[in-house]
């Protein structure tokens, strides 16, 4: 009997599709054994890749949606800022144009202030050496206001000029006439003291008569200083008859200040003195009944009455 062959079972073949779920844990297995299971293969593979370039496909609209977004909101940011820009380049232009002429009126009014100081500086002197010359006829006109405005105008000066204030910076020339004016203007007072005795006639009181008394005698210890009542040369320092020890100064413009009865003099004959100095002291040389100084301004050779520079205080 022969011995037949076995005859081996046909092996089905499947076409298996694997579904993995992103929320579940569960894997699905399909398996199919028809025919036409390649196509179905084929088909299903091109689903994923259609449904694949799709979902790239709006990914990418959506992205370049956002970025067409986001370029739109930068180029509006851009233009602003352009704008924003134009503005700021025309408020320079104008601050600039408005610097200018800040500048040039400040300029301008650097000018004239300085001129109207100047220009009244002059006038002032100009009218103190007119009125000297009409001292002598109205004795009762008094410079000391004046004097006083024109010294509160040189402290101003001399503190803009340490202050470096370039306003008055050119007016150095001018400061230094109008101090050298009112240095040689016998306005300091001289001594210590009140005064006891007035310019004009009055009743002597050694001589028991009227005469004029052509100066004011100011009260006073032996041996209290004796000042110059301005800047200037003296011209006479000496013993001079009733009196006594008299130093003379010359202080330009024809005036003259005396000092008499003097204790002490301390300065010399031709030797140049300020305003201020120490020059002798208070005594009762000569005809004098007690210490005290005899201050006298001579105008021109005549005596005036003091007080039309010192005025009636103190210093």
């Amino acid at each position: 009997m022969k011995k037949g062959r076995r005859k081996t079972p046909k092996t089905r073949k499947y076409v298996s599709l694997m579904i993995v779920p992103h929320n579940s844990n569960r894997v699905k297995t399909l398996k199919t054994t028809h025919p036409f299971s390649k196509l179905f293969l084929f088909l299903t593979s091109i689903v994923l890749v259609i449904a694949f370039l799709s979902i790239s496909l709006a990914y990418a609209v959506k992205e370049n949606r956002e970025l067409r977004e986001e370029y739109m909101a930068l180029n509006s940011f851009l233009v602003e800022q352009q704008n924003i820009a134009r503005q700021n380049i025309a408020i320079i232009s104008e601050i600039e144009s408005f610097d200018k002429l800040s500048t040039d009126k400040l300029e301008e009014f650097n000018y004239q202030v300085q001129n109207i100081v100047s220009n009244y500086i002059d006038k002032e002197i100009k009218s103190f050496a007119i009125s000297r010359s009409t001292i002598a006829s109205n004795p009762s006109l008094s410079f000391v206001g004046k004097i006083s405005e024109l010294k509160a105008l040189l402290n101003f000066l001399e503190d803009a000029e340490e202050k470096e204030d370039e306003l008055f910076s050119e007016l150095s020339d001018k400061k230094a006439e109008l101090e050298n004016f009112l240095n040689s203007l016998p306005t300091f007072w001289p001594t210590k003291g009140i005064i006891e005795s007035g310019y004009g006639n009055r009743l002597h009181p050694i001589y028991k008569k009227y005469q004029p008394h052509t100066g004011v005698d100011i009260g006073g210890k032996k041996g209290n200083p004796i000042y110059a009542a301005a800047s200037g040369t003296v011209i006479a320092a000496g013993k001079s008859g009733g009196y006594g020890y008299m130093v003379d100064i010359d202080h330009g413009n024809g005036l003259v200040t005396r000092y008499a009865h003097c204790s002490k003099i301390l300065v010399k004959k031709w030797q140049k003195v300020k305003v201020g100095e120490k020059i002798a002291e208070v005594g009762s040389t000569g005809v004098a009944t007690g210490p005290h100084l005899h201050f006298e301004i001579v105008l021109n050779g005549e005596p005036i009455d003091p007080t039309i520079f010192i005025g009636t205080g103190k210093n």
